[in-house]
């Protein structure tokens, strides 16, 4: 979610008291909560069409149409204890949960070898890239994490705290069915949900893969009134696959 500092009441005039509620108070109510706007679409009731109407700069200090959305952002801000969206946890405040509960199971993926349940494989099981957790939990610049991962990682938490090392073992298994639906494997070195570990061509093939980029690139020598074909035009070899770049 985003993190920028709460606006001064004062310079917003919220004085709802005293003057109907207006577009600028939605915006107003985004920064205090630190909500995407696609979180406030739905804390509203809103389409996209019509909270881009109500804060465009053209209609951001006139009432709102609805009153029902008008009532509703008076008594967010005036009382904010009815505030009902769930606090979305961080990264930092799961993983520590999870790695208690990982160190007390040994979940498998059907009869393969057990999954590592290590900081990329934390990554793997929010549906993302094995860097992400490193980039999620860095002490001096944590990156933030989209809406998706942010749902999935509150009921992650939910389920961990309601159901422990069993819950986590259900979560790896879904996780590996997922995987290997796509061609993946958590057991192997799985490194996005896109592929597997990329290693580097063998010697052999490197070797391949550089004569034939160096005999393509060679300059001819011979002279065209004395080159000659020792292969019949009908039956020139087939290219070998292997051999190009």
């Amino acid at each position: 979610m985003a993190t920028t500092p709460i606006p001064d009441a004062d310079t917003l005039h919220l004085d709802l008291e005293n003057r109907p509620v207006c577009g600028q108070d939605l915006l107003f109510l985004q920064q205090w909560y630190k909500l995407s706007r696609l979180d406030m679409c739905y804390l509203l009731g809103l389409s996209d069409l019509k909270w881009c109407h109500y804060t465009h700069p053209k209609h951001v200090k006139e009432p709102l149409g609805d009153p029902a959305v008008a009532l509703l952002v008076w008594a967010l801000v005036r009382y904010p204890d009815t505030f009902f969206l769930p606090a979305f946890p961080t990264p930092q405040e799961v993983y520590p949960l999870y790695e208690r509960l990982a160190e007390q199971s040994a979940p498998q993926a059907g009869d393969d070898a057990p999954v590592h349940l290590g900081k990329t494989t934390f990554s793997l099981l929010l549906g993302r890239e094995i860097g992400s957790a490193s980039r999620w939990l860095s002490p001096t610049d944590a990156k933030p994490i989209t809406p998706t991962v942010s749902r999935l990682l509150f009921v992650l938490k939910s389920l961990l705290q309601a159901h422990g090392a069993p819950g986590l073992e259900d979560w790896v298994n879904c996780a590996q069915i997922e995987a290997r639906e796509r061609g993946l494997d958590l057991t192997g070195k799985m490194t996005s949900w896109f592929r597997m570990d990329a290693r580097p061509p063998g010697k052999s093939a490197r070797r391949k893969a550089a004569k034939s980029t160096a005999t393509q690139s060679a300059p001819s020598h011979t002279p065209a009134s004395k080159a000659t074909s020792t292969t019949p035009p009908d039956s020139s070899p087939p290219s070998d696959p292997d051999s190009l770049p």
